[in-house]
């Protein structure tokens, strides 16, 4: 009897079962490590965002926006001009289209700035939360503060 060259059902049906599995467990790893890089990413821009605000506070001895203004920086939906604002005042580029949303003020009355920074959808960036606060008042001291998902 002459064999058939090919595969048997059998098989094809394990091979279909094996790559189910892997991906099965494929796509939460990613998701984790997805969130994981959009917290790193939150975490530099946080970073430069607050070290770009002393460097102009030294430059100009006041917060930029100089006002009680408010700039929110929300995906794709944030006005042109206030990125060229932020850009042309703290000399950073935020990105735009990613999944983090940035809010600066300024409280005129209490001489802080405040950068806000909140994850769009339910996963937790920053120690069990998706909103990160940073306050600096006028003497540099920056305290962090964390908000509970709800």
């Amino acid at each position: 009897m002459k064999r058939q060259s090919g595969f048997t059902l059998l098989e094809l049906l394990v091979v279909v079962a094996i790559l189910g599995i892997l991906s099965a467990t494929a796509v939460p790893v990613y998701h984790t490590w997805q969130q994981r890089a959009y917290g790193s990413e939150a975490l530099i821009m946080a970073k430069q965002i607050m070290d770009s605000q002393v460097t102009y506070i030294l430059e100009h001895n006041q917060f930029f926006p100089d006002t009680n203004y408010t700039i929110n920086h929300n995906g794709e939906t944030t006005p042109a001009d206030a990125l060229t604002k932020i850009y042309n005042n703290l000399h950073i580029s935020i990105p735009v289209g990613h999944f983090l949303n940035y809010g600066f003020y300024h409280d005129t009355e209490k001489e802080t700035f405040t950068l806000t920074i909140a994850s769009e959808g339910n996963f937790e960036l920053f120690q069990g939360s998706n909103i990160v606060s940073y306050t600096m008042d006028k003497a540099g001291v920056v305290t962090i503060g964390y908000f509970p998902t709800q």
